[in-house]
C-alpha cells in the first residue's frame, strides 16, 4: 500500500483485552544481582525497545490502564485516535487502511512472541537457575501495558474502518487479532510466573529473617 507506515521495532527478530499486569516485587538489589546474565539483559533491552517503538507508532501511550480509563471517561481522548489519524492522513482507500492495520497486528504479534520467548528463559519452570531481576520483571510488565493498549488500538481501528466502509470489511478482525490475543495471554502468564519467583524469596525472608 502507498505510504505504508512500516514500524521498525528494534528488537530481534493488546475489544479490548482483559487481564492486568502483575506488580513487581521491589527489593534491595544485592551484589549478586548486579552481575547480569545474558538472557536478563536481553529481555530488559528488548522490552524497553518494544515499548518505545509502540509509542512511536501510536499503538500505545504507555499510561497505566487506570489513567487511560480516566481520560476516556473524562471525554479527553478515545482509544487509538492518534493511530487512526496517522492511518487516514493521506486519505487512503479503506482496503489499504485495513491492510496496514493487519500488518501492524502481525508485526506486534511477532515482536511480543520473541519477548515471551526471552522472558520464559527466566522462569524456574524453564530451567532458570537464578531468580529474575526486579528490573526485568518491571520492564516486562510495561510490555504488557503497551501490548494491551496496542491490541485495543487495533481493534478500535478495525471498527472505525468498518464504519467508514458502510459496515463491510474483507477480513474478520477477530481472526486477525487472535494470534495477538494468544501471545498476550501467554505474556500475562509469564509475568505472573516471574513475579511469583521474586515474591517467593521475599516471603522466605519474612518467615525466617535470621536466615
Amino acid at each position: 500500500m502507498s505510504r505504508r507506515f512500516f514500524v521498525g521495532l528494534i528488537i530481534g527478530t493488546a475489544f479490548l483485552s482483559s487481564g492486568c499486569a502483575t506488580v513487581a516485587v521491589f527489593e534491595n538489589v544485592t551484589e549478586t544481582e548486579i552481575q547480569l546474565t545474558k538472557p536478563q539483559s536481553q529481555l530488559r533491552k528488548a522490552s524497553i525497545a518494544f515499548c518505545e517503538a509502540s509509542r512511536d507508532a501510536e499503538w500505545a501511550s504507555g499510561e497505566s490502564n487506570f489513567s487511560s480509563l480516566m481520560r476516556i471517561w473524562g471525554g479527553e481522548n478515545e482509544v487509538g485516535t492518534e493511530y487512526w489519524a496517522r492511518l487516514t492522513k493521506f486519505e487512503s482507500p479503506v482496503s489499504e487502511i485495513v491492510e496496514q492495520i493487519s500488518y501492524d497486528v502481525e508485526h506486534a504479534t511477532l515482536q511480543l512472541s520473541e519477548l515471551n520467548k526471552l522472558a520464559q528463559t527466566l522462569l524456574p519452570s524453564h530451567g532458570a537457575e537464578t531468580k529474575p531481576r526486579n528490573a526485568d520483571v518491571r520492564e516486562f510488565e510495561r510490555v504488557l501495558i503497551h501490548a494491551g493498549q496496542a491490541r485495543e488500538t487495533f481493534a478500535m481501528s478495525f471498527l472505525r474502518a468498518q464504519e467508514a466502509n458502510e459496515g463491510q470489511l474483507i477480513i474478520k478482525p477477530a481472526a486477525v487479532l487472535e494470534p495477538l490475543d494468544q501471545e498476550l495471554d501467554l505474556a500475562r502468564s509469564i509475568a505472573n510466573g516471574l513475579a511469583a519467583s521474586r515474591m517467593s524469596d521475599a516471603l522466605a525472608l519474612l518467615k525466617d529473617p535470621l536466615s
